[in-house]
């Protein structure tokens, strides 16, 4: 049975992606289709792993109070799966329930038993709602391109870590390293979109990744595809997630997110 961890980096990284995903409705215009790329893709009805971390209770305490203080996260949370529930929303889930208009998912699982999960509940989606599954690495499919037709792009990355270092000799590929920032960007310098999303979360500082030199290696290389690093938003000194944007106006209407989550937090502890 696909599993998640239940704390603090689930909280962080869904707060942000149901944040941006509502904030990108409100400045889209009325129709507004969007393409959601999760890259590392989760069953969408997942249990709690037996071991979550020291954070645990911090999940806990936002999960048995839902909708707690009704944050667009929140009340997503509670309408999908209830308060008290082991079950969890996948970031796919999430965003169905967000995102007001046409979808399309497009979404990369190397586990079988999880994309065998994902299948079944793409299955149950309104027409409404196209969507794809790539079973395996998504840089595979990344290298095909991505789906041009969609006004809106929102795409979501949340390795184990990203290694600024590179990958070890025997890499495990739910990490991401600086090659991989290339291959993310090459696929969407190609969309015509006129508004575009990246979010990309972290969750570990370990083998020399201190944040503030993750976010130096990073964000050159989005810069050069045309984007611009619009928010870092930080849970601690090893989690956090970075939001990328292309086409969307100056200011951005992700600028003030960490200081909300923050807030967001502390409350909910």
């Amino acid at each position: 049975m696909p599993t998640f961890k239940g704390n603090r980096g689930n909280l962080l990284q869904h707060w942000v992606l149901v944040e941006v995903a509502s904030l990108l409705q409100r400045v889209a215009p009325e129709p507004s289709s969007l393409c959601f790329v999760d890259a590392h893709a989760m069953s969408p009805w997942a249990v709690r792993h037996v071991n979550p971390g020291q954070t645990a209770f911090e999940f806990e305490r936002v999960r048995d109070g839902l909708p707690g203080q009704a944050s667009a996260y929140e009340l997503a949370w509670h309408a999908l799966v209830g308060a008290g529930e082991d079950r969890y929303p996948s970031s796919a889930a999430f965003l169905r329930h967000t995102w007001r208009g046409s979808l399309h998912l497009l979404l990369c699982e190397h586990d079988e038993s999880a994309a065998q999960e994902i299948s079944k509940w793409l299955e149950t989606l309104s027409p409404e709602t196209s969507h794809e599954l790539h079973r395996g690495d998504w840089r595979t499919r990344f290298e095909s391109g991505l789906p041009r037709e969609y006004t809106n792009y929102l795409i979501s990355f949340d390795p184990y870590m990203f290694d600024r270092h590179g990958p070890a000799l025997a890499p495990n590929v739910g990490n991401m390293w600086p090659a991989d920032i290339i291959r993310l960007c090459t696929p969407l310098i190609e969309l015509p979109a006129s508004r575009i999303v990246v979010q990309l979360s972290t969750y570990s500082a370990n083998n020399g990744n201190p944040q503030a030199a993750v976010i130096e290696t990073i964000t050159p290389i989005f810069e050069a595809a045309g984007f611009r690093l619009d928010a870092k938003v930080r849970a601690d000194g090893s989690m956090m997630s970075l939001v990328f944007s292309r086409g969307l106006s100056t200011p951005s209407p992700f600028a003030t997110l960490e200081e909300q989550f923050s807030r967001w937090l502390d409350q909910a502890r």
